[in-house]
């Protein structure tokens, strides 16, 4: 490859598709410049070579001296215009490939290159460094060129595509850990923004050394949507389907603005509002409790997890304005051709008579197979974190339109899940809304909270803030057949910290969302596999976040609601340094027995009779 190196190193604008490569190096191996061009040409990825792309190949795939050597030589790769000088650019140009080969993600590869160049060129004199500056960090133990080492150790391929081709370079574990075997595919979902930074971060430092597991890419960011015109969110929602477990990174919503920034095709909708329909699922958002982070409601000292049934009602409501005089009426007409419409009349109802000035109407609906799928999903969450159920509605005025919901519930209940629930000592209840929220507030936490689309879009941002930070809430996605289940981050895509990201500025953004998604996705392929050893790491990586944060290592904004002030950065972490910090700990919790935990309430909440009264109460409200 020497001829064609030479070539490009002289011209560093010059780019060589395959063919001229193979004029240039006739004697190279096909698998090897196949190898070559299927791996690294990715940044842009156009059928060329460019030298960076080349140097990163030389430096990864060559098969003579150490680590430590090849690390070294990085400074006659960086230099050149021959100048024993290698400036912040040169060697920014010379390792962004070798991130790129490895994570394949543009805006990881940019963030990990600026800690590199930050860290090289630190007590460097001027602008560039000499070649006794760059043996000196070359060879120190300090954080970005240890990683660098590790990159630069020999790959393995371990993944083709249907030609036979190298796909995937594996990172090498920084310790001696026999990792898990994952038998069956995780569906990754990646995201948008510092969500996406963040997430390469944790599969990096606390994913990837620890187990052997396949996943199933699929790229949400809105710009990989718009490209393809939305068809790999459908594509996602059939692999989680298929494998029955996936893990969501936030994604944007795009918005007019949005729209403008990104010159996308369309105003696309929401990423979760389409997986949650496909998959026909329901989401549970839980609280990721810590004892030293304050709850606004003190008593909660359990979670509440609280499942909205975010299905027709109010979201997918008909409304009208009229200045005029006039009759709203409510009509259905019975399908002739459908099922079970044989003897079926017309229904018509006169909801009001408007007098003159006119006013606002609105119609609304939801099915019976979408409130049957809502409480399976219920009753399937409930036992998979076997803590008890509580459906509230509003049946004493809704006393058609909310009796769906319970009696379903009920009859769902009473006929399929009454004897698992009381094995596991837990159990169902139905309260009016009223009576519920009044509950809820005097409770300790412990149970599920099921509830109708409004009072969910509603009462879930109530829970969240009560406990503390919205930064610290996990989202479950949980199908109609028991088995499926999506994890996300209960949070949006941190913009805030995004810009200051592209600015170039350090940022504290919490991960725990981020990292408890995954743990909470791993735990469900656990519980599939029946893998006892994943099981057990999914709980560990937790409580090596949480002890960590026990310990006053934490992001700024946990710090923030820990302690009054926290001016200095002293108190609390980088988002980098601190999953650091949670990888330590979890090497340390792997290796003893794990806390227990008791998360579940003790007993139920008083039934006062307020159900049965309101709902049989002709002047009930």
């Amino acid at each position: 490859m020497k001829p064609a190196f030479d070539e490009l190193r002289q011209n560093r604008e010059m780019e060589l598709t395959k063919a001229e490569f193979l004029e240039l190096c006739p004697r190279a191996l096909p698998e090897t410049v196949d190898g070559l061009f299927s791996i690294f040409d990715r940044h842009p990825r156009n059928g060329n070579i460019s030298y960076d792309e080349i140097a990163a190949f030389v430096l990864l795939a060559c098969d003579g001296g150490s680590v430590e050597e090849k690390l070294e030589s990085l400074f006659p790769f960086c230099d050149v215009d021959g100048d024993n000088l290698v400036s912040a650019d040169e060697l920014a140009a010379a390792i962004r490939m070798l991130y790129y080969a490895q994570f394949k993600d543009v805006e990881y590869m940019r963030f990990k290159v600026d800690r590199v160049v930050e860290e090289a060129m630190e007590g460097a004199e001027g602008e560039s460094m000499t070649l006794m500056h760059f043996t000196e960090w070359a060879r120190s133990n300090k954080p970005a060129v240890s990683e660098l080492r590790d990159i630069m150790q020999k790959p393995i391929l371990d993944k083709t595509d249907e030609e036979g081709l190298p796909q995937t370079w594996p990172i090498q574990a920084k310790m001696s850990f026999d990792k898990i075997k994952v038998e069956n595919p995780v569906v990754e979902l990646d995201g948008d923004e510092m969500t996406r930074i963040i997430w390469q971060m944790v599969k990096e430092k606390l994913i990837f050394p620890f187990l052997d597991m396949e996943l199933d890419y699929y790229d949400l960011s809105i710009t990989y949507r718009d490209e393809t015109e939305d068809n790999v969110t459908l594509d996602a929602a059939k692999a989680v389907w298929l494998h029955n477990v996936g893990v969501k990174c936030p994604t944007i919503t795009p918005d007019e603005a949005r729209v403008l920034e990104f010159n996308l095709q369309q105003m696309w909708p929401s990423c979760g509002t389409l997986l949650r329909t496909k998959l026909d699922g329901t989401m549970f958002t839980a609280p990721i409790t810590i004892t030293n982070i304050p709850r606004y409601i003190p008593g909660w000292e359990k979670p509440i997890i609280l499942g909205r049934h975010a299905q027709g009602d109010i979201g997918q409501a008909c409304q009208l304005v009229s200045s005029a005089a006039g009759t709203f009426r409510l009509v259905f007409e019975p399908d002739g051709d459908g099922a079970g419409s044989a003897g079926v009349e017309s229904q018509e109802a006169v909801v009001h008579q408007f007098t003159a000035g006119g006013g606002v109407m609105m119609g609304m609906y939801n099915t019976r197979e979408s409130v049957e799928n809502f409480a399976k999903c219920c009753f399937e969450h409930a036992l998979h974190e076997e803590l008890p159920l509580y459906l509230s509605t509003k049946r004493s005025t809704l006393k058609a339109y909310d009796s769906l919901f319970v009696d379903t519930f009920e009859n769902m209940y009473q006929t399929h899940y009454k004897q698992p629930f009381e094995e596991r000592g837990i159990w169902f209840q139905h309260l009016l809304i009223n009576e519920m929220v009044a509950q809820v507030i005097k409770s300790n936490g412990g149970f599920i909270w099921a509830c109708k689309n409004h009072d969910g879009d509603v009462l879930s941002d109530l829970v969240a803030q009560g406990f503390g930070s919205p930064g610290l809430m996990v989202s479950t996605l949980v199908c109609p057949d028991g088995k499926t289940l999506m994890t996300e981050a209960g949070h949006g895509t941190v913009t805030k910290h995004y810009r200051a990201f592209q600015r170039g500025e350090k940022t504290s953004t919490n991960p725990m969302a981020c990292v408890f998604a995954w743990s909470r996705a791993l735990a469900h392929r656990a519980k599939l596999d029946g893998n006892e050893r994943l099981a057990f790491f999914s709980r560990a990586l937790e409580e090596a976040c949480i002890t960590c944060v026990q310990r006053g290592i934490m992001s700024k904004d946990m710090a923030s609601c820990a302690k009054e002030s926290p001016e200095s950065s002293e108190q609390w972490m980088l988002t980098e340094d601190l999953l650091n910090a949670f990888a330590n700990e979890l090497r340390i919790v792997l290796g003893k027995p794990l806390k227990a935990t008791e998360k579940a309430q003790e007993t139920p909440f008083a039934d006062s009779g307020a159900d049965v009264a309101a709902a049989t109460s002709a002047g009930a409200e």
